[in-house]
């Protein structure tokens, strides 16, 4: 959710609020839009200058022992993380169970 300050008292309140809740300031569309046109103008500038710590995480995130094993042994082909690959494999042999115990 957006937040903005309110031009009296500095705190912080939502997009969709009329009035302040702290100091009780009739918040009007022109007031809220100017603020909504600096905050986007600070995003496209904080996106110009780099990115932050969170999302330089996201961007490259590490590998996994198992999930570096897997892409050397198929090479990258799949690009799919270890959980990808081992859950539905793990999932696969317990049916093969099953089937053989009710079978028995």
């Amino acid at each position: 959710m957006v937040s903005i300050t309110c031009p009296k008292c500095k705190k912080r309140m939502s997009v969709f609020d009329v009035v302040c809740f702290h100091c009780g300031f009739i918040m009007t569309d022109e007031e809220r839009d100017r603020q909504l046109k600096e905050l986007e103008k600070q995003e496209r500038e904080a996106s110009l200058k780099g990115s932050s710590a969170p999302e330089r995480a996201l961007k490259h995130p590490r590998a996994h022992k198992i999930e570096k094993r897997i892409n050397t042994i198929s090479l990258g082909l799949f690009k799919i993380g270890w959980t990808e690959m081992v859950v539905p494999f793990i999932i696969f042999l317990l049916i093969i169970i099953l089937v053989l115990i009710m079978f028995m």
